[in-house]
């Protein structure tokens, strides 16, 4: 997969073009030209008004496909998923875990018929009898 990094000179031209208020310089004249072309046009005398900074900061993903697939487990398996067990603190994950195990006690699967060991309902704990 390509790398989609910029140069440091990239990086350096997009914070000037920023700092320097060459956006508002470029929109204001995309503006002003439009609104030779359009007297009438509102949207237009709007925006010459309120000239704001448009493009922002790409925020990363919170949720990416392996956090959702591991989610579904532990929600699976649990019955709950704690969002902190995604926390990059290791201490906060570990407790996290801890007390999603505490949730469900574990029963041992029992075994009816020895013919069908490798069935998953005959393992699974909804034949047993929890005590």
């Amino acid at each position: 997969m390509a790398n989609k990094s910029r140069s440091k000179g990239a990086e350096g031209y997009a914070a000037a073009y920023k700092s320097s208020k060459r956006w508002e310089a470029n929109r204001k004249r995309r503006l002003e030209r439009v609104l030779k072309e359009q007297p009438e046009n509102q949207q237009v005398k709007d925006a010459l008004k309120s000239m704001v900074y448009r493009r922002k900061t790409p925020n990363t993903r919170e949720w990416s496909a392996s956090w959702i697939a591991t989610a579904k487990l532990f929600k699976m398996f649990t019955g709950k998923f704690d969002r902190n067990i995604m926390s990059s603190n290791e201490k906060v994950a570990a407790e996290a875990i801890k007390t999603s195990r505490k949730e469900r006690p574990f029963v041992m699967p029992v075994n009816r018929d020895p013919k069908s060991f490798f069935s998953l309902l005959s393992r699974s704990n909804l034949n047993s009898k929890s005590t």
